[in-house]
């Protein structure tokens, strides 16, 4: 039998509601609704309802009626940054013995962890009904709708300096920008390096293959064929496109183009995910880029996006006409991958008929603001500045693009990351992590 996680986090935050002695489970599982959401209602559920949702997890009723009371993940991560230090301790030692994680928690990152977990079983609770209705219900066929990423690290290596929406988008969309901590030139890729180093498995890994078969190098050795084949020249961006849309969107990935399988293939794309939000599953292609100038890495991530398959007419594309099949059928076997396409049939109401597009942009980092004289912060607030500029830059290309092209009936997620020289340091941390 599998770890019941939301039991375990019930369990490890539980002295956080205790006053003078044990709390009882239902009141534990309140405290946890309590402060996920902006006003949970303790009347939704009797007491054994309580109780059964901590011994059995979370299902989609439940999610439904979180979603409805207004989840609030900064006050989660408050609730939990409140404990003290002794007993932060004894919460990331608990939480790593029951859930048997190989990385430590650190002491920063801990209620971030807390937030991601009770995340993902959120989004795990939410596929339960289809996975069981459209999808063989095999022990681990719920694989496909369980994040890949290792992203425990996320919250120390980047900091989010703003985000916004692209205009000429008419679904629903998202622009990030982001900047590598302690937002201090020349960057730091120290901590990069190790969240990249932690995922390379993760992101080559295919889906319906053991992960615990892969060694991490080899992976190395596989992305260093990848990286000489031709095919891409940013390998680290698509690394990056993944663990931003699995991490940051709840983007999950189906397969990559660079993955350890049975059989050899080239995908057109860089990756294809899949997005549950608000009722709907998107079908999202990824796609990257890494260029010393902002404006020439958004025009050739368009060109990208321009040249994929059955997408030439500079109409938007099928989700259903950019799905490999033989891919799926490699990974999954033909009964399940065709219950797969059959998910993402356009008459089924809760899948969208036309693809999205997950996009991560490097670029190098420029600005006319004297980051020398003056302090620290001062730096690190102009830096911000500069990145805010950079941001509002893109938005303005992005959405004559998006017109020009007839792109506005798709979803777009996009994240912006300056470097200190994007095409250089790029490389070179990859020639670092990989070898050549």
């Amino acid at each position: 039998m599998g770890i019941n996680r939301f039991h375990v986090l019930v369990d490890a935050l539980r002295p956080l509601s205790e006053v003078d002695e044990s709390i009882p489970l239902q009141d534990a599982v309140i405290a946890i609704f309590n402060n996920y959401t902006e006003s949970w209602n303790a009347d939704n559920y009797q007491e054994s309802n309580y109780k059964r949702l901590y011994y059995k997890g979370l299902n989609s009723s439940v999610v439904h009626k979180l979603e409805t009371s207004g989840i609030t993940k900064d006050k989660f991560k408050n609730f939990i940054n409140k404990a003290s230090e002794s007993q932060k301790d004894s919460i990331r030692d608990y939480l790593a013995e029951q859930l048997r994680l190989k990385d430590e928690i650190s002491v920063e990152s801990l209620a971030y962890f807390c937030v991601n977990l009770m995340s993902e079983l959120v989004e795990e609770a939410k596929y339960k009904r289809s996975v069981k209705q459209k999808i063989p219900t095999k022990s681990e066929d719920g694989d496909i709708f369980t994040k890949t990423v290792s992203d425990e690290a996320f919250a120390t290596v980047f900091r989010q300096v703003n985000a916004s929406e692209i205009d000429a988008v008419k679904n629903r969309n998202a622009i990030h920008a982001f900047v590598l901590k302690p937002e201090l030139l020349p960057f730091s890729y120290t901590n990069l390096k190790n969240l990249v180093t932690s995922n390379i498995a993760n992101y080559a890994v295919a889906r319906g293959v053991s992960k615990t078969a892969v060694v991490g190098i080899q992976a190395a050795s596989l992305l260093r064929k990848y990286a000489k084949s031709g095919i891409p020249n940013n390998l680290l961006g698509e690394l990056l496109a993944y663990i931003f849309l699995e991490h940051e969107d709840n983007a999950l990935k189906l397969y990559t183009r660079a993955e350890i399988l049975k059989i050899k293939r080239t995908i057109d794309s860089e990756g294809i995910y899949l997005k549950r939000d608000q009722g709907k599953t998107q079908l999202i292609l990824g796609a990257s880029q890494l260029n010393n100038n902002l404006e020439d890495a958004i025009n050739n991530v368009v060109k990208k996006i321009a040249t994929f398959d059955n997408n030439r007419s500079n109409e938007m594309v099928l989700a259903t006409d950019i799905v490999d099949r033989s891919i799926l059928q490699t990974q999954f076997g033909e009964d399940k991958s065709n219950a797969i396409i059959k998910l993402m049939a356009p008459t089924e109401t809760d899948f969208e008929d036309i693809a999205s597009y997950g996009i991560f942009i490097g670029y190098k980092f420029r600005t006319q603001l004297d980051l020398d004289d003056c302090t620290q912060e001062e730096a690190k607030e102009k830096c911000r500045q500069a990145i805010n500029c950079d941001l509002e830059q893109a938005i303005r290309q992005l959405n004559i693009v998006i017109q020009h092209h007839h792109w506005q009936k798709s979803s777009f997620y996009v994240y912006l990351l300056p470097f200190t020289n994007a095409e250089e340091d790029t490389h070179a941390i990859m020639k670092d992590l990989i070898g050549e």
